[in-house]
């Protein structure tokens, strides 16, 4: 990492303390100065170099370098989250957070001193709308506050928000809220640094709750869609159980009575009283000057007075003495869960819970892995722990094969944690999960993510370098004490919950009242929008990709080739071996995949195998797609060379195991089962159905009666070959290419002659040259309809055209589809449209729509998105944010490590052998909104289109439907091929 800023400050020791008990530890707390006087702390020995300054108002602000990129990760983060909502007014934390997304007194309005007037108003209205009990009464006055809500968004101007951050290069605009926070994040130029600082210090300063009915419309959107959610409402189970009468226990969006009810006096009484200085942080990673950014924060963010802060205090939860049992019904697959509850994030449980969850489940070699999933006791089983302030939680999950009932998998997973308590695992483990967590820190702290720790630290106060330390502590833990703590807190003090298939009843859906569609201010833009515009950063200049010089490309053998980049970040490894060959080439290589996982070979038994790359911290993967598989393993490069030797071994000498065999297809026909109980696999079988046909690449498995008559030899045939055919070994990380290419002559057995990839299976896209409507039911309140249209073959002029057209019509919360579809009418939570490239040069464009709406807004929403895609909406002023963040996007963005190769590699398979984001860059410097209007003309008005529609048959007007096209109803076993 650079170090820049050592040279440019001041250092002055204050004072030394010692985070931890013992005066030895590596990770001790500076207090420095910086050379503007700025006081601050830093650890030793932190790889982040991190940061982390308290502004006179209480302000902590976290700044990390990362130079990958001249792009900054950002985060503003608030210790209020649905733990600090009123009692009365659930969700209301999670509500406030899509509220700061509407502007302030200086943005998003075109006359505040008007606006205010009616804001006001409608904010009485709502009061009296809480107050109501009579339904009629309340209907009547949500008609007033729909009627003076028309008037108050005439002075509204829609997401100026988004398009502020637009024109700035932003991505990732988004926030979310929690039990204990809520943050909004980002990810800017660097250069745009201080513009993002004075915009985000305005947005904080006095946000103001317009076109709130519309959003409210939103929430209730989300509300329904978690009652469509099966695991949504397992989860709702658990956490009632588990934290009874405590805040804990309600889902975070609310109860439904609270969000029938709203009020916007609490929500600006719980904005003043939470969002100060002394309860927020700054949270900054990326390509930043330490010194200068302290600097800008201070200057507008330092200005916010700090409060006190009320005290919240909960009950005391009882100790759960007997398994606390519940019962879920809906549509999808069974299933089951167990939660332990133990004390909080700063209690000694934490580390002892962290502890056995990875001994039970770490993927590779835990208990749960070995003795369920790969000894094939259950079709899935796993566990992962969250740890709050004042509460942490431990779960176990696991999904039953054929025929096995959910109380057998629950006595499977209890049996795994009886393990612990006795004692049954091997010694090694503990050290070997401390270093499995080093490793995934390492991996996870490489690029922007890092920030996610910053703010755990911030939510849970605590000291920096205790985070640094927590796995030194996990390392001190014994055997004796894990199995003594084990004993004493693993007892029957369990919330045991079944998801069961079937009719889920008493769902409570929030119903919304009807509302007029408000009219979108398309040429207004605030004073602030356009001073914040008009002021011009320094460019940065794009940085493309000479794909020749940046991977090093040498042949192994005739058919083969090694692809080498170097890590220049950390110690790092990866090493692929990658076979243009798929499932669409041979299904029996996809199984084959499939049947590794289960096999041992002449020298180790399966669970051997996957302890062996556990100790070495290599991580060992197989994958196979439609028409290209890989196997790769990743982990620390001081292990690289020991474990390609396990892998090479792992190939070549995989044994045939028939009762393995027999497990997996009875697995494989139970996932299938499932498969058609989960609208989301529901969603992706039909979307391919709807491109291709009834034959396509999705229904192209093996039958049933096929997969019982396979050999096992012969897949563990195929497993001997996978080297045998022409493919490429790509090798990323810190070792020098001559040293890596020597290491993979010698050790990477590859045959004096390859044998040819078999022809590949081909499936016809089928023309949209008239409507048509494919529906499928499913027990759910919302309709999800999809669009699709074939267009044009690929060229790469055409994708280069369509970037532009695509960041300004449908891919952002600025774009056109989204202000027309959620902000205007308030017909969804989400959609999208875009023109869509294939992967592959042989194959067309495609125009693709989405809306998730309610089934009674069914038929809106379509004609809506109709009139979308037939008639442009022509707006210069959303063109020119558009192209600015196409602009500085590219300037900023940087395609380095590991996503060199696979750019690379997926813009062969377009016929493309150059970075075309500089064809991009260069035609939409040049492009106005002429340019968008002709490609809308030539590409996406007057077209046919397949839709695709999932919902309930008894909410969604099928008749309706059959406006838009013939209709055809689809059984499950059409779209699945089963």
């Amino acid at each position: 990492m650079k170090k820049l800023f050592q040279v440019l400050m001041v250092m002055t020791v204050i004072s030394l303390f010692f985070s931890c008990s013992e005066k030895k530890s590596k990770y001790v707390t500076l207090q420095k100065t910086d050379s503007n006087g700025y006081k601050y702390e830093e650890v030793t020995n932190d790889p982040l170099k991190t940061r982390i300054y308290t502004l006179n108002n209480g302000l902590k602000v976290y700044l990390s370098q990362n130079t990958d990129e001249p792009r900054i990760f950002t985060f503003i983060g608030v210790r209020a989250g649905s733990l600090n909502d009123p009692r009365e007014t659930t969700g209301l934390a999670h509500y406030f957070e899509h509220m700061m997304f509407k502007g302030t007194d200086e943005f998003g309005t075109n006359d505040w001193g008007k606006e205010k007037v009616l804001l006001d108003s409608i904010s009485g209205l709502f009061e009296a709308h809480k107050a109501a009990t009579e339904p009629e009464v309340k209907k009547a006055i949500y008609k007033q506050i729909d009627e003076v809500s028309q008037e108050a968004s005439k002075y509204a101007i829609p997401n100026e928000y988004d398009k502020m951050v637009s024109t700035i290069g932003a991505k990732y605009t988004n926030a979310g809220t929690s039990y204990e926070f809520t943050v909004y994040m980002n990810d800017i130029p660097s250069n745009e640094l201080n513009k993002w600082i004075n915009m985000e210090y305005e947005r904080f300063s006095d946000p103001v709750l317009r076109l709130f009915h519309t959003e409210l419309e939103t929430v209730y959107e989300e509300f329904n869609m978690s009652q469509d959610n099966d695991g949504r409402r397992l989860n709702r189970a658990v956490i009632s159980s588990l934290y009874p009468g405590h805040p804990l226990g309600t889902d975070v969006i609310g109860r439904p009575e609270d969000l029938k009810n709203p009020s916007m006096v609490n929500i600006m009484n719980f904005y003043h009283t939470w969002y100060v200085p002394n309860n927020m942080a700054v949270i900054l990673s990326g390509d930043l000057d330490y010194d200068k950014t302290i600097q800008m924060v201070d200057a507008t963010f330092g200005k916010y007075k700090s409060k006190p802060l009320p005290e919240i205090k909960n009950a005391k939860l009882e100790p759960i003495e007997k398994p606390i049992v519940k019962d879920v019904y809906g549509p999808d697959a069974e299933r089951v869960m167990l939660a332990y509850r133990f004390d909080g994030y700063h209690s000694p449980d934490r580390k002892f819970v962290t502890m056995i969850d990875y001994i039970l489940t770490n993927s590779t070699a835990g208990l749960i892995d070995l003795d369920l999933n790969q000894s094939q006791k259950v079709l899935k089983a796993g566990s992962y722990s969250d740890f709050h302030n004042e509460y942490g939680e431990h779960r176990l999950y696991g999904t039953p094969r054929q025929g096995q009932s959910l109380d057998e998998v629950r006595d499977l997973l209890l049996g795994e944690v009886e393990k612990v308590k006795n004692g049954e695992f091997d010694d090694w483990l503990i050290q070997a999960t401390v270093n499995q967590l080093r490793l995934n820190a390492i991996r996870q702290n490489e690029g922007k993510w890092r920030v996610f720790n910053y703010l755990n630290s911030f939510i849970k106060k605590t000291n920096w370098a205790d985070e640094l330390a927590f796995y030194d502590e996990m390392e001190k833990i014994t055997k004796d004490e894990l199995v003594a703590f084990a004993r004493e807190h693993y007892k029957d003090n369990y919330v045991l919950a079944y998801k069961r298939t079937g009719e889920a009843k008493g769902l409570v859906k929030v119903e919304k009242p009807e509302i007029t569609p408000i009219s979108i201010n398309r040429q207004d833009q605030s004073k602030f929008f356009t001073d914040f515009t008009a002021q011009k950063v320094e460019p940065l200049e794009p940085r493309f990709v000479n794909f020749e010089e940046a991977i090093d490309e040498k042949p192994l053998a005739e058919g083969v080739k090694m692809d080498y980049i170097p890590n220049e970040t950390n110690e790092l490894f990866q090493l692929d071996y990658v076979v243009d060959m798929g499932r669409n080439h041979d299904p029996l290589l996809e199984l084959a995949v499939k049947y590794l996982p289960y096999l041992g070979t002449d020298k180790y038994p399966a669970a051997d195998l996957k302890k062996e790359f556990y100790k070495l911290g290599v991580d060992l993967n197989v994958n196979t797609g439609n028409d290209r598989s890989y196997v790769f393993i990743s982990g620390l490069d001081k292990n690289a060379k020991k474990g390609m030797e396990l892998l090479e071994h792992v190939l070549a000498n995989a044994q045939p195991d028939q009762e393995a065999y027999d497990k997996m297809v009875e697995g494989i026909l139970k996932e299938r089962a499932d498969a058609k109980l989960n609208q989301y696999q529901i969603r992706r079988a039909l979307q391919y159905y709807g491109q291709y046909g009834k034959e396509n690449p999705f229904t192209n498995v093996i039958p049933e009666e096929e997969l019982h008559k396979v050999d096992p030899a012969v897949l563990v045939a195929k497993l001997h070959e996978f080297s045998h055919y022409p493919h490429r070994v790509f090798y990323y990380g810190p070792t020098a290419s001559d040293r890596v290419f020597q290491m993979v002559k010698e050790g990477h057995q590859i045959p004096a002659e390859l044998k040819s990839i078999p022809a590949e299976k081909e499936f016809a896209m089928q023309p949209t040259n008239e409507n048509k409507v494919f529906f499928v039911n499913y027990d759910k309140s919302q309709v999800d309809i999809r669009m699709m249209s074939q267009s044009l073959p690929f060229s790469p002029e055409t994708y280069v055209n369509s970037q532009l057209f695509n960041e300004y019509y449908g891919n952002s919360m600025s774009s056109v589809v989204f202000q027309e579809i959620r902000e205007s009418r308030a017909l969804a939570y989400s959609a999208w449209a875009g023109y869509s490239a294939p992967s592959k040069k042989e194959e067309p464009f495609y125009i693709n729509g989405a809306v998730y709406t309610q089934a009674d807004k069914m038929m809106d929403a379509i004609g809506a998105m109709n009139g979308l895609l037939d008639n442009m909406i022509s707006d210069n002023r959303l063109f020119g944010i558009a192209r600015e963040s196409v602009m500085k996007n590219i300037q900023t963005e940087r395609i380095n490590k590991t996503n060199i190769f696979w750019t690379w590699l997926r813009n062969q398979r377009l016929g493309i052998d150059k970075d075309i984001r500089e064809d991009v860059y260069n035609k939409v410097g040049k492009s106005d909104i002429a340019d968008v209007q002709n490609f809308f003309n030539d590409h996406m008005k007057n077209q046919h289109f397949t839709y695709l529609v999932l919902g309930n048959r008894n909410d969604a007007d099928l008749n309706a439907l059959k406006t838009v096209g013939p209709v055809e109803e689809l059984a499950l076993e059409d779209i699945f091929g089963y």
